[in-house]
């Protein structure tokens, strides 16, 4: 009986970039995109940082991507029409990713065990920072999720608490019901933690770290802990 069975969990959340595929390929995508517009680019992530900071644990100040990219705006470029900052972000980044990131390979053994877990019953469901796009489509596992979204939508960024409540809403299921995998302590292992919900972390280097429940280093590992 693996961890999922022993404490009642119906879903296994998800993180994606840097959980299903190595977090190297995503940096070298977002350097190729960012590269023709490094100034931007460097104060947009500043400006991310300075979100997370801003709203940590809490619900935040705003509830969906339209408010979100507005208080984005009001950062970036005060004064601005929200309009013209959600253009560029389109044309820098969005764009550009979705074509970046359709060639990106899964770490090995991840179709097994979401195979596998669907098998058994779990609910699938995927939820990140960044677009989701078509990045479960291009790993060959989009078919197998029930849900998928970006924290985007829900106005806030990891880790506050309103994405993960959000999807636990929208999944039909309660915190302690509920199994987070993502690869970061701060925003998946925390963020998910703070809402209730049980935590996974993948690392290839970390070996102990308190707030996780689980932690694993590759996809078999995982599969034969949790399922």
């Amino acid at each position: 009986m693996g961890y999922a069975e022993e404490n009642g969990i119906k879903a296994l959340c998800f993180d994606i970039d840097g959980t299903f595929y190595p977090k190297r390929q995503m940096m070298i995508r977002l350097a190729i995109s960012s590269i023709l517009h490094l100034p931007f680019a460097l104060r947009y992530n500043k400006m991310r940082q300075l979100l997370r900071s801003q709203t940590g644990f809490s619900e935040g100040e705003t509830g969906s991507y339209p408010e979100l990219a507005a208080k984005e705006c009001s950062i970036l470029y005060p004064g601005r029409d929200t309009d013209y900052f959600i253009e560029k972000e389109e044309r820098v980044f969005r764009r550009p990713w979705e074509r970046l990131f359709s060639s990106i390979k899964p770490y090995p053994g991840v179709r097994e065990t979401l195979e596998e877990a669907k098998e058994k019953g779990f609910i699938l469901a995927a939820l990140s920072d960044f677009p989701v796009g078509s990045k479960l489509k291009a790993m060959g596992i989009e078919d197998l999720f029930s849900f998928k979204a970006s924290t985007e939508d829900y106005g806030a960024l990891k880790p506050s608490v309103r994405p993960f409540r959000m999807m636990l809403s929208e999944l039909g299921v309660k915190p302690e019901e509920a199994l987070y995998t993502g690869d970061s302590c701060s925003k998946d292992i925390d963020g998910a933690r703070n809402a209730g919900m049980h935590t996974a972390l993948i690392s290839h280097s970390v070996r102990v770290y308190n707030n996780a429940d689980i932690i694993f280093s590759s996809w078999d590992e995982f599969r034969k802990m949790v399922l």
